[in-house]
């Protein structure tokens, strides 16, 4: 685990400007370092427009334990911009996810975990700072995998809270809670 931090910590300090071979080699590297029934994946994601900047870095990793339990975790740090003429504002955060997985049969799996959200920073050009709270995120899930392997089926149990950060006049006050029942089906390409 301490190696995984470690990379994840060089890939997202500073302002992220790794290039893409860097970051080839990092992932590389970590492959190399763990078993090799350890999945790892980096994903990169990044949206671009006239006046708005985002971008998602994720490192995925699943270790199988037995041939029916595996745990799934993974670190994402997700930064934006907007621009607007003299309104400027940025926003970043992290977030750590730890999913033990169990596949009660060939088609069908269930997870309970836990997934763990910085506070995100917000700032505006004109020096207003948001305080806003960090979360955790408790799901229960069960996947159904379809006919051909590249179909699944989840349905999704989870509640968003959200800690108390006690800045007056702010509806974090006394914390929040968003609770969700999610259906969701994907098809891959």
């Amino acid at each position: 685990m301490f190696r995984c931090l470690c990379l994840f910590l060089t890939l997202v300090s500073g302002s992220c400007l790794a290039n893409d071979n860097f970051v080839v080699q990092g992932v590389n590297w970590l492959t190399s370092s763990l078993p090799d029934s350890t999945s790892v994946e980096f994903n990169k994601s990044r949206i671009k427009f006239n006046g708005c900047k985002h971008r998602e870095y994720e490192l995925a990793l699943i270790q199988p334990l037995t041939s029916k339990f595996a745990i799934e975790g993974g670190m994402t740090y997700a930064k934006g911009q907007l621009n607007w003429g003299i309104n400027n504002q940025k926003i970043s955060l992290k977030r750590f996810s730890f999913l033990p997985r169990y596949k009660v049969s060939e088609n069908i799996s269930v997870s309970a975990g836990m997934v763990l959200q910085s506070a995100p920073e917000f700032k505006t050009s004109q020096g207003f700072e948001l305080n806003l709270p960090k979360s955790k995120i408790y799901t229960l899930s069960s996947r159904f995998m379809g006919s051909r392997d590249a179909h699944q089926l989840e349905i999704e149990l989870s509640s968003h809270q959200w800690e108390p950060n006690g800045e007056a006049g702010s509806f974090f006050d006394n914390g929040l809670v968003d609770n969700k029942f999610n259906v969701s089906y994907s098809a891959f390409f």
